[in-house]
């Protein structure tokens, strides 16, 4: 997850003070849009069966990280089965095939269920997580890029802005409840840095005694977490697009490039997107939109095309 923020100040003290603190709603993404859609796509279906979920994807990252950890036995290969720079070879890939399905499937239980809870697609939350991090489950404390999700501190922030319930659950357990009377954005920037933090080391699945040194069956949290900030990426497009064109997502674009322009906000940030509206000259498609991308929000393109690539149907 990479999200850059473009907005001059005064824009951004706008998009935060534009409206009361949001209320978590049952269909929040539909709400958001402005409309229920005419018809659904099944890329963003809500009701499947768990079996839909299944693939059978090559993913060489995850390969590499099952080679490296233990979890695939690469003797049989040459150099263990990975290349110098961690990437796995033929027969690397080969050998850890059989994971790599197992592991590809093994959080659809959650997804299907975090899905429903948020009521966002479920092909497409399990498509974020295939983009993000091939289902690999660890972080990146360097780079600030954690769990399946590779969620971000301006994630956690999206997260605690837009989701109420989740901040206040969040906020209970960190700061106590006396504390959490006050919405996000009026807390001092010291609480909400601590919250963020949280959010972020709740996501953690090291686990020295475990094998590979971490323990999968945390990253259901990273699952959970990652569908309530999809739909509250859902709620910051909505007021974006409000912002930059004075006009509710319905009357501008399809519910699909409205999905497409959320995916770009939760990966590029609202500065980018609003830029993009800005910038284009006529944001009803998604297209038209992208190639208003300003530069160092491109990549916001490429991540819609990646996650569509990945989804099951």
């Amino acid at each position: 997850m990479m999200r850059s923020y473009l907005l001059p100040l005064l824009s951004i003290l706008f998009l935060c003070a534009a409206s009361p603190l949001p209320v978590d709603t049952g269909l929040p993404c539909v709400e958001s849009y402005g409309a229920a859609p005419d018809q659904t796509p099944d890329w963003l279906r809500v009701n499947i069966e768990l079996s839909d979920l299944a693939t059978q994807n090559r993913y060489d990252l995850l390969a590499g990280h099952l080679l490296q950890s233990g979890f695939v036995d690469g003797s049989v290969c040459p150099a263990g089965g990975i290349y110098m720079n961690g990437s796995p070879n033929g027969c690397g890939v080969e050998a850890a095939y059989p994971e790599m399905l197992r592991w590809q499937n093994q959080y659809d239980q959650a997804i299907l269920a975090s899905a429903a809870t948020s009521n966002v697609p479920p092909y497409l939350l399990k498509g974020m997580i295939a983009a993000e991090s091939q289902f690999w489950p660890t972080g990146d404390w360097m780079k600030g890029e954690i769990g399946l999700g590779q969620m971000t501190t301006s994630g956690a922030d999206l997260l605690l802005s837009y989701r109420p319930n989740t901040y206040q659950q969040v906020c209970a357990q960190v700061l106590g409840e006396e504390a959490c009377g006050k919405a996000y954005a009026a807390l001092t920037d010291d609480y909400r840095a601590m919250l963020r933090g949280w959010v972020l080391g709740s996501l953690d699945v090291t686990c020295p005694s475990c094998k590979g040194g971490i323990d999968a069956s945390k990253g259901t949290q990273a699952v959970e977490l990652l569908a309530e900030t999809l739909a509250a990426s859902c709620s910051q497009s909505a007021r974006v697009i409000r912002i930059a064109t004075g006009k509710p997502p319905a009357s501008l674009m399809s519910y699909e490039d409205f999905w497409r322009f959320t995916l770009a906000n939760y990966h590029s940030g609202s500065g980018c997107m609003y830029q993009a509206l800005r910038r284009s000259e006529n944001p009803t498609t998604w297209p038209a939109i992208a190639s208003g991308l300003p530069q160092g929000c491109y990549s916001g393109q490429t991540y819609v095309r990646r996650i569509e690539e990945n989804i099951a149907p």
